[in-house]
C-alpha cells in the first residue's frame, strides 16, 4: 500500500513538472513560430515585391531600347541618311530628316534625339538631352546604352543605322523611364525603414541611384568593414535570394536581392529587423499573462483529476508487466524472422489499419514501425489510390470480389518523403482470432524499372544528342499522318544536313564533331514548338517534324529561323566554328501521304538545297524527283564505271609563254557511258564528290596519269610534268601523303614529274592543317599549284606561308582582260604579287591572240586554253604536239 502511494505521488509530481515544462515549451514555440512566420511572410512579400520591380525595370529598359532599335529600321529615314551621307549637299534629304523624321521620333516617347552621318556630322536634332546627369551607368545591351539619373531615370542609346549591312549613319536618343522613376518614389510606402536600391558595379565598389533613405547618388564598397558582402553585392554577382545581414548603414536588416536580368544592375528591397519584429514583441506582451493564468488553472485541475487515474494506472502497469513477460518470448521469435528478410512485410486489419511493419518495410518507406502502426495503409499510397483504397476494401469485404488478393502485381507506393516508387506486391488473406486480416509482401523494384527505362530510352533516343532517333521520329510522323488524315490538317517533314561538318570532324577530331552535334541539337530544339519533333537521322543529318501548319509557307519561316540560328558561330575549346545547313521540305499531303515518301522527298529536296549553294532550304517538287532518280542512276553507274573501263583521260597542255613550248599537261577525266555517251564532268564530278566515289576515282586518275607519263618517258617523249587535280574530299584524307607515295612507287614515277592543282577554297577551310599537308606533299618533290585563284578568299598572310609553286588565274578573270579594265587590273596585280613571292603564274581559259598578248606583256609565265589546244586523248596529243 505504501509503495502504491509513493508511486502515485511520484507520478503526480512528474505529471505536474511535465505540464509546466510543456507550457514553457509551448510559449517558446509560439514565439518562435510567430517570429518565423513574420520572417517567412516578409521574405515572401519582399521577394515577390522585388521580383515585380525587377521585371518592371527590365521591361522599362528593354522597351526604351527596343523603341530606339525600331526607329533605326525605318526605310524612309535610312534612305534619307544614305542620301545625306553620300551627297553632303543634299538639302532635300536633310530637310526631310529635320522636318519629318525627327519630329515623328519624338512622338514615340523619346525625349531627345540627334542624328549623325556615317562620318560623324550632326544632321538633325530635336528635344533636350539631360545635362550633366548625376549618374550614368552602361548596360549590358547591344551598343552599351547608358542608364542616367537626372531628377528621374533616363535611357540614352546610340545605335548605328545599317543598309545592306553597311553603316549609313548613327542615332543617339534619350528616353525617359517614368515607370521606374514612379516605382522608386512609391517605395516610401514600404515602412519607416523600407528601402529600394538600384546599383551598378564599379570595380571593388558600387555606384547607386537615389533611394528612399538616401535621396542622392552615392558610392559604396561592396563589403562591410568586417569584409562581409552587402546584400547588393550578392545581386551584382548574379544571385537571387533573401538574407538577414547588415547594410551600408551598419543596421541589421532583412533584405531581398536580385540581378536585373543581364543588364549589369542589381536591386535590393530591405527593411530594418527592429521594424520587422516590433509586432511580435507587442503580441507577446499580451500572450505571456494569458499563458501563466492557463498554467495555474491546469495545475489545479491536474491535482483534482490525477489521483484516481494514477491509481488505475499503477494497477494497469503491474498487469501489463505480467503480460509483457508472457509475450516477450513470442515477440522475439517473430521479430527475428521479420528482421532477417529483405522484403517489406505489412499486415492490416479488415478496416485497413496497419498492424505489422517489419524493418524491410521501414527501410523501404522511410517510416519507423512504431510511428506508423495503427495508421491506415492508404498513407503508403499516392493519389488517387490513397483516396480510393477504403472504398475498394469495403467493396471487397461486402462482395468478396478482388483483383489483388493472391496475385502478384506491380503498383506505385509512396515514401515518407512523398517520393513515389514502384513495388512488386503480393497480398494474401488470413484469419487471426476469428478476425479477417491481410498481409502484403513487397519488393522495391526501382532499380529494375530504371534499368528498363534506360533500355527503352536507348532504343528510342540518340546516345550522343539525346534527340529522338530515326525509329522514334518515324513513329511520330506515322502518328501525325493518322491525325492529319482524320482532321484534314497539313504538316511538314524537314530533312537537314549540316554543311562543312565532315571538314570540321576530319580536321579537328571526333570529340569536337560530337560537341558540335550536341550544340546543333540544342539550337534546333530551341527553334521549335513543344508539339514539334527534331531527331537525329545519323551522322550530321537531322529530321524535323512540324506537327501542324496553317499554310505550307509556315515551314519556310521555321527553316529560315533554323538557318539563322545555325549560322551563328559555335565556340568549342576556344575556337569559333561556323557551319550551316541544307534543308529539304516535304509537306503532307501534297508531297507524300506516308512516312517513307515524306522522308524520301524531303531528302531529295535537301540534296537540291546543297546543289543550290548550301545554307538554304528547298521545297520538294516533282522535277526534283526526276532529277534525284537521274542522279541515283548516275551514281550507281559511276560505281561500276572504273571496273568496266568506261573512264578515260584527256590531256590539255600548259605552254610556256616566253618560249612557246609545252611544259606540262593536265590530266582531265572523261566518262564514256555505254548508253548516255560522253557524260560531262560537270554532271558526274559533283556526284562523285558528294557520294565519296571521288576517292577511288581520284586514285584511278592519279595512277593512270602516272602510267601514261611513264610510258611517254620510255618512248623518249620528255614531257616535263603531269598535272593532276586534287578534289576537296581527297585533300581531307588522313593518309593522303601516304597514298600518293604508294602510287608513285608502284608506277615508278619521280615525284618531281608530278604536279597537283588544289583550289584555294579547300585549303582555306583550315589553313593551319592545310599548311602541314602541303608541306608534306612538297617535301616529296611534287609541284603544287593553287587553282581558280581569285575566286576564293585567300589571305595574303597565309599565301606567304603556303609552299605553293604556281598560281593559276581563274578563266573568269582571263576571259575579259582585253575588254574589262577591272579584270585587266586584277590579272596584272596577281602576276606582280605572285612574282614578288617567287611564285610562277599560269592563266587558264586563254582563247584569243589578244588575251595571250596581254599576258605576255605583263610577264605571265604559262597559259592553258583552247587557243593552243582543247583537251585531247593521249594518242592525239602525242601525234599533234609531243611526237617531235
Amino acid at each position: 500500500m505504501q509503495q502504491q502511494k509513493t508511486s502515485q505521488q511520484r507520478i503526480g509530481f512528474v505529471a505536474g513538472t511535465i505540464l509546466v515544462v510543456v507550457a514553457i515549451l509551448v510559449g517558446v514555440m509560439v514565439f518562435y513560430v510567430m517570429q518565423r512566420h513574420a520572417e517567412q511572410f516578409l521574405s515572401s512579400s519582399l521577394q515577390s515585391s522585388l521580383q515585380n520591380r525587377v521585371e518592371l525595370t527590365q521591361s522599362e529598359i528593354q522597351g526604351g531600347f527596343n523603341r530606339v532599335a525600331t526607329i533605326v529600321n525605318r526605310p524612309f529615314m535610312i534612305d534619307q541618311l544614305q542620301r545625306v551621307s553620300e551627297r553632303a549637299g543634299d538639302d532635300a534629304a536633310l530637310d526631310a530628316l529635320n522636318r519629318v523624321v525627327v519630329p515623328t521620333i519624338l512622338k514615340t516617347g523619346i525625349s531627345a534625339v540627334v542624328m549623325f552621318s556615317k562620318d560623324g556630322r550632326e544632321l538633325a536634332r530635336a528635344g533636350a538631352f539631360a545635362q550633366q546627369p548625376e549618374l550614368a551607368v552602361s548596360l549590358n545591351l547591344p551598343g552599351r546604352p547608358q542608364l542616367l539619373w537626372k531628377n528621374g531615370f533616363l535611357l540614352q542609346s546610340s545605335v548605328d543605322i545599317l543598309k545592306a549591312e553597311h553603316i549609313v549613319g548613327r542615332v543617339v536618343a534619350e528616353t525617359p523611364l517614368p515607370a521606374m522613376t514612379a516605382m522608386f518614389k512609391k517605395a516610401r510606402s514600404l515602412g519607416k525603414t523600407g528601402e529600394l536600391a538600384l546599383c551598378a558595379p564599379l570595380g571593388v565598389k558600387m555606384q547607386c541611384f537615389p533611394t528612399t533613405l538616401n535621396p542622392q547618388v552615392f558610392t559604396l564598397s561592396k563589403r562591410s568593414p568586417a569584409g562581409v558582402p552587402l546584400p547588393m553585392t550578392h545581386a551584382l554577382e548574379g544571385e537571387t535570394g533573401f538574407i538577414v545581414a547588415r547594410d551600408y548603414r551598419h543596421q541589421d536588416v532583412v533584405a531581398a536581392y536580385s540581378p536585373v536580368d543581364n543588364l549589369g544592375l542589381g536591386m535590393v528591397l530591405k527593411m530594418d529587423s527592429t521594424e520587422l519584429y516590433a509586432p511580435v514583441w507587442r503580441q507577446l506582451r499580451y500572450l505571456l499573462p494569458l499563458m501563466v493564468g492557463m498554467l495555474a488553472v491546469a495545475l489545479l485541475l491536474l491535482r483534482w483529476l490525477l489521483s484516481p487515474l494514477v491509481a488505475r494506472l499503477v494497477r494497469s502497469e503491474q498487469e501489463a508487466h505480467a503480460a509483457n513477460v508472457r509475450l516477450r518470448d513470442s515477440e522475439n521469435r517473430v521479430r527475428t524472422v521479420l528482421e532477417t528478410v529483405d522484403e517489406g512485410i505489412v499486415s492490416i486489419s479488415a478496416t485497413g489499419k496497419i498492424q505489422l511493419f517489419n524493418p524491410g518495410a521501414e527501410r523501404m518507406f522511410g517510416y519507423r514501425g512504431a510511428d506508423i502502426l495503427g495508421n491506415n495503409i492508404s498513407m503508403l499510397m499516392p493519389e488517387p489510390y490513397c483516396s480510393e483504397h477504403d472504398e475498394y476494401l469495403e467493396r471487397y469485404l461486402r462482395t468478396g470480389k478482388a483483383h489483388v488478393i493472391g496475385i502478384g502485381r506491380e503498383v506505385v507506393a509512396q515514401r515518407s518523403s512523398g517520393e513515389t516508387f514502384p513495388i512488386e506486391l503480393r497480398v494474401s488473406e488470413f484469419y487471426l482470432d476469428g478476425q479477417r486480416q491481410f498481409i502484403g509482401v513487397m519488393r522495391d523494384i526501382t532499380e529494375r524499372k530504371a534499368t528498363e527505362a534506360t533500355i527503352t530510352h536507348l532504343a528510342h533516343y540518340d546516345a550522343l544528342t539525346d534527340l529522338p532517333n530515326r525509329r522514334l521520329v518515324q513513329d511520330r510522323i506515322l502518328q501525325t499522318v493518322v491525325w492529319a488524315r482524320r482532321s484534314g490538317a497539313q504538316f511538314a517533314v524537314m530533312f537537314l544536313d549540316l554543311d562543312k561538318f565532315k571538314t570540321i570532324n576530319d580536321t579537328l577530331g571526333h570529340d569536337v564533331g560530337d560537341q558540335l552535334l550536341q550544340m546543333v541539337a540544342h539550337r534546333l530544339t530551341e527553334c521549335l514548338r513543344a508539339e514539334d519533333t527534331v531527331g537525329r537521322q545519323g551522322g550530321d543529318e537531322f529530321i524535323v517534324l512540324l506537327a501542324s501548319l496553317s499554310a505550307a509557307e509556315d515551314a519556310a519561316l521555321v527553316a529560315q529561323k533554323i538557318l539563322a540560328t545555325l549560322s551563328a558561330s559555335f565556340v568549342i575549346n576556344g575556337q569559333d566554328l561556323r557551319t550551316g545547313a541544307s534543308i529539304g521540305i516535304a509537306v503532307y499531303p501534297q508531297d507524300g501521304d506516308d512516312v517513307e515518301t515524306l522522308l524520301k522527298n524531303s531528302d531529295t529536296a535537301m540534296y537540291h538545297a546543297k546543289e543550290a549553294g548550301r545554307s538554304n532550304f528547298q521545297f520538294f517538287t516533282q522535277t526534283m524527283n526526276a532529277a534525284a532518280t537521274e542522279r541515283l542512276l548516275l551514281e550507281n553507274s559511276l560505281r561500276q564505271a572504273i571496273g568496266r573501263n568506261e573512264l578515260l583521260l584527256h590531256y590539255q597542255p600548259l605552254v610556256n609563254i616566253a618560249e612557246g613550248n609545252i611544259v606540262a599537261t593536265e590530266a582531265l577525266v572523261r566518262w564514256n557511258h555505254p548508253e548516255l555517251g560522253l557524260v560531262s564532268p560537270a554532271r558526274f564530278i559533283p556526284i562523285a564528290e558528294d557520294s565519296g566515289l571521288i576517292i577511288p576515282l581520284g586514285e584511278w586518275v592519279l595512277s593512270q596519269a602516272c602510267h601514261q607519263l611513264k610510258q611517254w618517258r620510255e618512248q623518249g617523249i620528255t614531257l616535263q610534268r603531269m598535272v593532276v587535280n586534287l578534289s576537296p574530299r581527297q585533300f581531307r584524307q588522313k593518309h593522303l601523303v601516304e597514298n600518293f607515295s604508294r602510287v608513285l612507287s608502284e608506277t615508278g614515277v619521280d615525284p618531281h614529274w608530278l604536279g597537283l592543282e588544289i583550289t584555294e577554297t579547300v585549303i582555306m577551310e583550315n589553313p593551319e592543317v592545310s599548311i602541314g599537308v602541303l608541306e608534306a606533299l612538297h617535301a616529296l618533290g611534287i609541284e603544287l599549284s593553287l587553282d581558280d585563284f581569285g575566286t576564293g578568299y585567300s589571305s595574303l598572310g597565309y599565301l606567304k606561308r603556303f609552299p605553293i609553286d604556281k598560281l593559276k588565274i581563274d578563266q573568269s578573270f582571263v576571259r575579259d582582260i582585253t575588254t574589262d579594265a577591272d579584270d585587266a587590273a586584277m590579272v596584272a596585280a596577281i602576276i606582280v604579287m605572285a612574282h614578288q613571292l617567287n611564285i610562277r603564274v599560269v592563266a587558264e581559259g586563254v582563247e584569243t591572240e589578244a588575251q595571250l598578248a596581254f599576258l605576255r606583256e605583263h610577264g605571265c609565265d604559262e597559259y592553258q586554253g583552247y587557243y593552243f589546244s582543247r583537251p585531247l586523248s593521249a594518242e592525239a596529243l602525242c601525234s599533234g604536239f609531243l611526237s617531235g
